[in-house]
């Protein structure tokens, strides 16, 4: 039985020590917080760091481009980061930047801002006293509550690190209730209230506290922190690791932080990093450790210009003279006492201290032994002061950290009675959701049979619409084949020799034909804006070129009617513009021809201003039509802008027209991004105005220039003489071409569809085809997609002729390899510019490569010359 017991007794000692020794060896309830809090900011887990802080650049360049609050808390976090971190460069730049646009902008908070920021940077860095109480005041009173919250993040570092515990304490729980009001978009402004207001707890020995705070300002940070904020972070908790006595947790961290710099590469950050290792090596009396963590720093402590530079001067003095290194430790000690004090106070007892440990080095045992007496002195005698002076303080913050705690409970506890009550009142609620399940489930039911109903109506619109575009397609076509004949022969007819009255026939055909198909053209566009179809392409172009050339294609029909038209700009003329040239000209033509139709005497002006929008960065153009015609009513201004609309009966019978045109130009201002008005009184004229914001070009862009008006008739000699290949289908079409290139003594070879215009390439050369798009057999498309893969025809030109003027049909006529594109019905100085113009580019190019492969021969052999090379 003692044997027993004996053998109990020995079990129950090892279980013991081995439970001591696990405790032993187990990490510390304060170490197992680090590491979690180290876990939840998650700053180990980026496994592509940004380089040169482009997360940083990156928001700062989108808060540029925002306006107000989103703008102010955007820059701040901008200089927030590079301040706390001491990047100088970057910092000056983004200061710069925000003065800049808070001036142009008259912004009051953001220059009030960067203000701020600057001294906070220099209170940092020169030892926290760059803020006067007049600063103070003017922050923390201004009329920006965004600002004075900001301010009140700086007022509460500042009294922390100048010992003031208990005001910084309030000064952090009252600011981090206010910050919480102000909603989301104050998140980053709240997790560095509640980081600052850690250092104050931990200061006063509050590590619980401090963890706290910390991990608030982690789980705030969670979404968008930046990767620099993310060390910063690191380096926090492994401060605070340091000060409540976890080293070996610090030093874990330090290492992590110690990657995370090198991985960022920014140099403004090895300082921290540089800083933190001396301060760990310091924590485990390892005087060697805390030299090689400063040697990378020597040039920089030659001179030290920032206290954080001076803190590790300090360090690096103690450790040489610890280890008895004399002359290293007096190179410092001059340096460090030659430090202004306006950066920093000096030191008496580290200073003796110091003196000791050389004087101990050097010899000098019994100076060294009093100098050391002597230092123990002052030691208890500071330490004594401090403790005096600090205790109120470290007391008087306790307190209102209880004070703040006690509120929140009380919070808390109003919050859980507000449960309790809804709990109480569920009952009567469910009764009451009960009551109302079933006029919902009828309701439902009602719900949904309307919205089968919406459903098939949205339908039947839709197949209604698809019919409505199928129909204006083809509509399209067919019209415009029919008026090509009639156009093309009046064109013709008129080109020759005829009597007055017949020339006056001919005109009423082609101004018909003409007014058909401005109708046609309309009736379309406003088919593309109503099915969402019709797109805005900006472009590079010169704006006063644009309307000059228009003015100027008006001016036959002002003469005509004894009308002055004019043009002018206003001001300074822009220069190279982004906008849609063809939409905007369509505009200017309906407002134009508008003018000079209801204007029978006087004059129709148009007017060009321009200038920069401050608020947006953007040109501001404005456009003004002014005509001295018949005016309009209140009424018909009210109306004005409908679609198939005019002031009345009498109107569409006096002037004609549809009522389209300021419909359609009303909608493309719009989709510009623009608005259109207009002023008017009956008799005295009306003045249109358009305003519209466009960009303006960058340096690199291509302007795309208006072709300059012919000085003289072209006499299009290019033509002269060639085989020209006609493609169609219809016989009426191929008619109207022979007649208008029978002139030019032009050999046509007529071909119905694509198979037989691939075989006449076959039979014999051309110089130029016309080709149409829709035809039986072979359409035009896949016939020139044919002869482009043939090297033979490689370079030869293809005109489309076509009814489909759709901007996605024109495309796909080019991309099939056409070298031009010319509307049905075809105009005839439109289709002999192209023709001319193709045959040119063709002939240009190939005089450019004989010359260059043989320099002395002026052309090929058997080749035929035309008049423009004679």
């Amino acid at each position: 039985m003692r044997r027993f017991l004996a053998s109990l007794a020995l079990i129950g000692s090892l279980a013991v020590c081995a439970g001591a020794r696990a405790a032993d060896d187990a990490p510390s309830a304060m170490a197992v917080r680090l590491n979690q809090l180290n876990d939840q900011i998650g700053a180990h887990q980026v496994k592509t760091p940004p380089r040169d802080n482009e997360d940083i650049e990156r928001a700062g360049r989108k808060a540029l481009r925002q306006s107000g609050a989103q703008r102010l808390y955007g820059l701040w976090r901008v200089l927030y980061a590079y301040k706390s971190n001491q990047v100088q460069g970057r910092f000056d730049t983004w200061i710069a930047r925000s003065r800049l646009i808070g001036r142009r902008d008259d912004d009051a908070a953001l220059l009030a801002l960067a203000d701020l920021m600057v001294l906070a940077y220099r209170n940092e860095t020169q030892g926290y006293r760059a803020f006067s109480p007049a600063d103070w005041k003017r922050f923390l009173e201004g009329p920006s509550r965004d600002v004075r919250m900001m301010a009140g993040v700086e007022r509460a570092r500042h009294l922390g690190q100048s010992g003031q515990w208990a005001e910084a304490a309030r000064v952090a729980a009252n600011l981090s209730l206010e910050i919480e009001r102000r909603g989301d978009i104050a998140r980053p402004l709240l997790a560095e209230a509640h980081q600052v207001h850690s250092y104050t707890l931990a200061d006063i020995g509050d590590k619980e506290g401090a963890l706290d705070r910390m991990t608030q300002a982690a789980d705030l940070d969670e979404r968008d922190a930046f990767y620099m904020r993310k060390i910063e972070r690191v380096y926090d908790i492994a401060y605070t690791a340091v000060v409540v006595g976890e080293i070996d947790a610090a030093a874990r961290l330090a290492r992590l932080h110690h990657e995370m710099t090198r991985a960022n590469g920014d140099p403004a950050l090895r300082t921290w990093d540089r800083f933190l290792c001396t301060m760990i090596a310091e924590a485990q009396a390892n005087p060697r450790g805390v030299l090689g963590c400063l040697v990378e720093m020597k040039d920089v402590l030659r001179q030290p210009a920032r206290r954080l530079q001076v803190m590790m001067l300090k360090k690096r003095v103690m450790a040489h003279a610890m280890l008895g290194d004399a002359a290293a430790a007096r190179i410092d000690l001059t340096t460090l006492r030659a430090v202004p004090t306006t950066l920093i106070e000096r030191d008496p007892q580290i200073e003796l201290l110091v003196e000791a440990y050389i004087d101990q080095a050097e010899g000098r045992g019994d100076q060294a032994f009093q100098k050391l007496d002597n230092w123990r002195r002052l030691d208890r005698a500071e330490n004594d002061r401090a403790h005096t002076r600090s205790a109120a303080e470290m007391s008087a913050a306790l307190e209102s950290e209880l004070r703040a705690k006690r509120d929140e409970s009380r919070r808390l506890a109003a919050e859980v009675e507000l449960n309790q009550r809804l709990v109480r009142a569920s009952g009567v609620i469910a009764l009451l959701l009960a009551l109302l399940v079933l006029g919902g489930v009828s309701w439902m039911f009602n719900q949904r049979r309307i919205s089968r109903s919406l459903r098939e109506a949205r339908a039947r619109a839709e197949d209604a619409n698809q019919a409505k575009s199928a129909f204006l397609a083809v509509m399209s076509h067919e019209l415009r084949t029919p008026l090509n004949g009639m156009l093309g022969l009046a064109q013709s007819l008129r080109s020759e020799e005829l009597g007055a009255d017949q020339r006056e026939q001919i005109d009423l055909i082609l101004d018909s034909g003409d007014t058909l198909l401005v109708l046609l053209n309309d009736i379309l566009d406003l088919s593309k804006i109503e099915a969402g179809k019709l797109e805005i392409a900006p472009t590079a172009g010169d704006l006063v070129q644009v309307c000059t050339r228009l003015i100027g294609g008006y001016q036959p029909t002002a003469r005509d009617k004894g009308i002055e038209l004019t043009f002018r700009v206003d001001g300074v003329p822009p220069g190279p513009l982004m906008f849609d040239a063809v939409r905007l000209r369509q505009c200017l033509t309906n407002l134009v021809s508008n003018g000079l139709k209801f204007t029978n005497t006087g004059r129709v002006e148009v007017t060009l201003a321009a200038g920069p929008d401050l608020a947006s960065g953007r040109q501001r153009i404005r456009l003004r039509v002014s005509d001295t015609g018949i005016g309009m009513s209140e009424a018909t201004l009210a109306k004005l802008f409908r679609a198939f609309t005019q002031a009345d009966a009498s109107t569409t019978r006096t002037f004609g027209g549809t009522g389209l045109g300021l419909n359609i130009t009303r909608r493309l201002v719009e989709m510009m991004g623009g608005d259109i008005g207009v002023e008017s009184q009956e008799g005295v004229g009306s003045v249109f105005t358009v305003e519209m914001l466009v960009d303006p070009c960058v340096a690199d862009c291509e302007v795309d220039a208006e072709a300059p008006e012919e000085a003289s008739e072209p006499s299009f000699a290019a033509l002269h003489g060639r085989r020209v290949l006609v493609v169609d289908d219809h016989p009426v079409n191929r008619r109207v071409i022979r007649l208008f290139l029978t002139p030019f003594e032009c050999e046509l070879i007529e071909a119905e569809n694509g198979r037989e215009a691939l075989d006449a390439l076959d039979a014999g050369p051309i110089d130029i085809v016309l080709m149409d798009v829709n035809m039986p057999v072979m359409d035009g498309l896949e016939a020139t997609r044919r002869l482009r893969a043939d090297p033979r025809f490689a370079k030869l030109p293809v005109i489309a002729l076509t009814a489909d003027v759709m901007s996605a049909q024109i495309k796909t006529c080019l991309a099939a390899g056409a070298d031009a594109h010319v509307a049905k019905p075809v105009d005839l100085r439109d289709l002999l510019s192209v023709m001319d113009q193709a045959l040119s580019t063709r002939q240009a190019a190939g005089r450019t490569a004989r010359a260059l492969s043989d320099p002395m021969a002026s052309s090929e052999p058997g080749e035929k010359s035309s008049k423009s090379e004679v």
